[in-house]
């Protein structure tokens, strides 16, 4: 039978720190893993005839045996921030004579620089061209040099996951897709090369079978107490108002938790915080972006975030049970070097619980990326510094040094173990609510073991030992994650 080898380029085991392989959950688990398996490769796989194998290798948790690759066909898909390690992957495996197709927002945004390194592009969703590229390759007239889907699918068309292609121990988290779109249209956003502009929903049952069929590997990690939550890739979950009821609705009783993202009007609306809470949802991110009302507007979404909200909204999200999320970006021509202080003291004092800080980037294609290359102000076209890490760009009030060492200092400040403790605390002493509830005496167990295996690292130990011993503690989860989060900031500072 004729092999596909559908490959994930890893970012981590080339950059250091590892950004999506902490350090710390691979010394627990005693082997690499990664926070999310991709979703392309179980779509590709589940839209793959049956004559042919698909071999799906995610070179986050494996490496790629290069001299005993036997497949016929390589399919790379890649990140912006992917693409530089996509493009020594493909030159390899087409030195050694194999056959390369590359695919992902990189691709379809930069097409013609991406064919320098591959035998075909797929621009657009791949779903879309996926089996007709087969049938040119294995059975027809050979490949074309492009294969363009720049049409959008209608829902009946949403194409489920095979979850037999990853290896389920590797990962913390399963991705779920329930919509796809977003109509906003922010300044620094690249979401009408990934999925457009039209919002379209996945029938509520479909989302409902796709859970099940996750859950029926889910087993539980770390002695057996954690189960793998799971993560909305969605790139907003409240468009559609009725559709998002339905959903939060249908998935209460699946004895699941969750994460997901939407914009800020979604706090304002009890009935579907409700549902979200009995869905099972643990924590819900909002893109605050910035806590200026001058350079929301810069960014072209005052119509969405009023700072005058945010704090309104943290509070309901505590009051559900659910833990606050929010993502600040620093760089704006509106900001200056105090915007690092003032914002990291915002979410602190907010007790925001999870505080991402991030550098702005302006990737190919947005209307970010047309003004700054306009400006001359864009100064490295290095895709791997496209990490929202590394500042690549020249900003209006500060340096491109000050810029990325205050989005570390940010990252740094908010996440101190002290810091992570209070911020546990004010949300623990909230609850307790039915649907998140304290942790058991297993998970209380766990956390004890898991410490025991830190014996080079006594601050991790006594977080974790401090944690197993709060009365009202809840999300085993989260801890892990914010421990997770403290490693990482501590490595990048």
């Amino acid at each position: 039978m004729k092999k596909i080898l559908y490959i994930n380029p890893s970012v981590d085991k080339f950059l250091n720190p590892r950004l999506w392989s902490p350090e710390i959950l691979n010394q627990i688990v005693g082997g690499d893993v990664t926070f999310m398996a991709r979703l392309s490769a179980m779509i590709f796989a589940a839209i793959t005839p049956s004559e042919y194998i698909f071999q799906f290798l995610d070179e986050e948790v494996e490496d790629i045996d290069f001299e005993r690759c036997n497949a016929d066909l390589i399919a790379i898909t890649a990140m912006t921030v992917q693409i530089e390690r996509a493009y020594h992957i493909a030159d390899r495996m087409r030195a050694m004579g194999k056959t390369v197709i590359i695919g992902g927002i990189h691709a379809t945004v930069l097409p013609d620089e991406v064919a320098a390194h591959c035998d075909a592009v797929m621009v657009g969703e791949g779903e879309n061209t996926w089996e007709a590229m087969l049938q040119d390759f294995f059975a027809g007239g050979g490949l074309k040099q492009r294969y363009e889907a720049k049409d959008y699918p209608v829902k009946r068309e949403f194409v489920s996951p095979k979850v037999d292609v990853i290896r389920h121990d590797r990962y913390l988290m399963y991705p779920l897709q329930a919509t796809k779109g977003c109509p906003n249209h922010c300044d620094f956003c690249s979401i009408r090369f990934s999925s457009g502009h039209r919002y379209r929903m996945k029938p509520v049952e479909q989302v409902i079978e796709e859970i099940r069929a996750f859950e029926r590997y889910n087993k539980g990690q770390f002695f057996h107490t954690l189960k793998k939550s799971y993560q909305f890739v969605d790139d907003n979950l409240y468009v559609n108002r009725e559709y998002t009821k339905a959903l939060f609705k249908a998935m209460k009783g699946l004895n699941i938790s969750w994460s997901g993202q939407g914009t800020l009007n979604t706090v304002n609306d009890d009935e579907v915080l409700q549902a979200m809470a009995e869905s099972g949802c643990r924590s819900f991110s909002i893109g605050f972006e910035s806590i200026s009302d001058a350079t929301l507007r810069e960014m072209n979404k005052p119509v969405y975030n009023k700072v005058s909200e945010y704090e309104h909204a943290i509070r309901k999200l505590i009051r559900y049970g659910i833990v606050p999320s929010g993502y600040f970006v620093y760089g704006f021509d509106g900001d200056d070097i105090d915007v690092f202080r003032k914002t990291s003291q915002y979410a602190i004092d907010q007790h925001l619980v999870q505080a991402h800080f991030s550098v702005l980037t302006p990737y190919p294609g947005t209307a970010l990326w047309d003004r700054l290359q306009g400006d001359g102000r864009i100064f490295t076209r290095n895709w791997n510094a496209y990490s929202s890490l590394e500042t690549v760009f020249t900003p209006a009030n500060m340096s491109p040094v000050d810029l990325q060492a205050g989005a570390f200092w940010s990252a740094v400040r908010a996440s101190e173990l002290e810091n992570i403790k209070a911020q546990l605390q004010n949300f623990w002493n909230h609850g307790p609510w039915k649907y998140n509830p304290v942790m058991g005496l297993r998970e209380r167990l766990a956390l004890r073991l898991i410490s025991s295996k830190l014996k080079d690292n006594r601050e991790y130990r006594d977080f974790l030992r401090w944690v197993a011993s709060v009365k009202n503690a809840t999300s085993f989860g989260l801890v892990l994650y914010l421990l997770s989060v403290h490693d990482l900031a501590r490595k990048v500072s």
